[in-house]
């Protein structure tokens, strides 16, 4: 047999070497680089993941922040309109504003729940009234006082009427304004049309 000369087995030496060299990148490089883009595509996915969690999250926050004022507004609603007349409570927010005032407060007469008057449109307003017929006496600025405070109580109430009587000094009582007024409690409907009879 023939022997290959030497430049022959340089070649045949080249081409295993190219083989060998390509066998090297089908077989290992090729698929790290696979491999490697694979893990490239599922840090994407976790990434878009959780990106899509934070935005639920802040979502969820956003929605249970705004239904936590919601309900703090309804709550507030309902202590202005509650569905019942608790007078109680009334009579104890009128003596507070009135301490607070400086004015004395000898009477409350209360009336029967009634249905608020229709609107000018004729439709029927979605509440009941409970008229109070309030007596106060003080000095004018106390009574003045007593009659802002009234706008700023926590039920829902409006000063329909006001009359004043200035009643002049005696021997045992200092000269003072005396007032009169009616004030409408508004409440929800289907608060008991029964109420004392006064205080």
């Amino acid at each position: 047999m023939k022997r290959l000369s030497a430049q022959m087995q340089m070649y045949i030496a080249i081409g295993l070497i190219v083989v060998v060299a390509i066998a090297v990148i089908m077989l290992i490089i090729v698929p790290k680089f696979q491999e490697s883009q694979n893990v490239r595509d599922q840090i994407a996915t976790a990434e878009m993941e959780l990106t899509t969690a934070q935005a639920l999250l802040t979502r969820r926050q956003s929605v249970k922040s705004q239904a936590a004022a919601t309900e703090v507004e309804l709550m507030q609603i309902a202590n202005q309109l509650p569905d019942s007349p608790q007078l109680p409570s009334v009579i104890i927010e009128l003596q507070d504003a009135a301490n607070a005032a400086g004015v004395e407060l000898p009477s409350i007469s209360v009336s029967g729940v009634e249905n608020a008057p229709p609107a000018e449109d004729g439709t029927t307003p979605g509440f009941h009234v409970l008229p109070l017929t309030v007596e106060y006496t003080g000095q004018w600025g106390d009574i003045i006082e007593f009659g802002r405070r009234l706008g700023q109580l926590e039920r829902g109430v409006r000063v329909k009427t006001t009359t004043y009587t200035y009643v002049a000094e005696t021997e045992d009582v200092e000269a003072h304004i005396k007032a009169s007024g009616t004030i409408e409690v508004y409440m929800m409907p289907g608060a008991s049309t029964s109420t004392p009879a006064g205080q």
